[in-house]
């Protein structure tokens, strides 16, 4: 645990002090933003202006929703104006009358006017990968759909996921998971669990997490405990990698348990969320007990993120499951569709 916590840093919630004047940022919120925002980034419950938006400003106050929003994404707002990223048509874009540095300082300004300090900050908030777990807490629901190419009888395996925020650091997760190999078609197991982010280091733009879950199968046989650690930093405006740690411990054979190990790097060529962004991921996975052959089982899984919607919170995750050792398969089909329910309907900003 020390070395994980090593890597993510020391923790530190508030975004890292650059080079923005807030004094400036304060002078054009109160200038450009105010009227419709509220003075203090609250617009009040009884103005007459929130009869006449639809839908009303957020809330820049609450730290909650002040720290789960990326500041680069609020940048590109102010200049491209809210249609841009799928928000409120009656939010105007500012391009053209703020400067680079303008639009910066306010976005900073704007950052400031919630006490965030013990929340992850949502630049954090890295993209799903296909098998690597995730350290930033969510508010989703993520239907994962697997096919499995083996000889003698193909499989398919879907999973249906709902991820619910908890608190400042922490998520409630639970996986209904469904199984068909043409011969029965039936849910297999249930998972529910807990993630708590452990530390981030938002100068270094990492984070670590860690979590308990528990597995319930339908068919009688042995409940399982499977912890994990996730962790991602990015390195770059274009990379980031996240790994995890996963074991799966049956509570009736403790030694006939795994250990999964994943990792991934993504490539993140433009800030716009609704474009098309190519990852590797790499995993191995290897048994408590030696089973004979290649005891650690490793793939490759090239893949690509497609953001349906212009603010990227529906997206869709294609990829190929390539095994790299003597495994019971030929190759895995993986399709994730995410829904990031906190950033409105599903419906919302197409």
């Amino acid at each position: 645990m020390a070395v994980a916590l090593a890597f993510a840093g020391t923790a530190t919630a508030a975004n890292p002090p650059g080079s923005a004047d807030l004094e400036a940022g304060r002078t054009i919120f109160e200038t450009v933003c105010a009227a419709c925002h509220g003075p203090n980034g609250t617009l009040p419950a009884d103005s007459p202006l929130r009869a006449t938006m639809n839908p009303p400003p957020a809330d820049l106050a609450d730290p909650l929703f002040n720290s789960r929003e990326p500041a680069p994404d609020w940048e590109m707002v102010v200049r491209h104006g809210g249609h841009s990223m799928g928000l409120s048509e009656q939010m105007p874009a500012q391009g053209g009358a703020l400067s680079e540095a303008d639009v910066r300082n306010v976005v900073a300004y704007v950052k400031t006017l919630a006490d965030t300090s013990d929340y992850p900050p949502g630049e954090l908030n890295f993209f799903l990968p296909i098998r690597t777990k995730k350290a930033f807490p969510e508010d989703e629901v993520v239907w994962k759909s697997r096919y499995t190419d083996r000889p003698g009888r193909d499989e398919f395996r879907n999973v249906l996921e709902v991820e619910k925020r908890v608190g400042k650091r922490g998520q409630w997760l639970m996986e209904v998971i469904h199984a068909d190999n043409g011969v029965e078609s039936e849910i297999t197991e249930v998972e529910v669990g807990y993630k708590h982010v452990l530390a981030w280091n938002a100068r270094k733009a990492s984070i670590l997490s860690g979590a308990v879950v528990v597995a319930f199968p339908t068919d009688g046989s042995s409940e399982a405990l499977a912890p994990y650690l996730a962790w991602g930093r990015q390195w770059s405006d274009r990379w980031i990698t996240q790994a995890s740690a996963r074991t799966t411990v049956p509570f009736d054979h403790p030694d006939e348990g795994q250990l999964e190990l994943t990792a991934v790097a993504h490539y993140k060529w433009t800030p716009w969320p609704r474009r098309v962004f190519g990852a590797m991921e790499l995993t191995a996975t290897t048994p408590f007990q030696d089973d004979g052959g290649d005891r650690v089982k490793f793939s490759a899984v090239p893949q690509v993120r497609i953001g349906l919607t212009r603010g990227g919170h529906v997206a869709l995750n294609l990829g190929v499951e390539v095994p790299l050792s003597d495994q019971p398969y030929d190759y895995r089909f993986h399709l994730n569709l995410l829904w990031d329910f906190a950033d409105g309907s599903f419906f919302k900003g197409w």
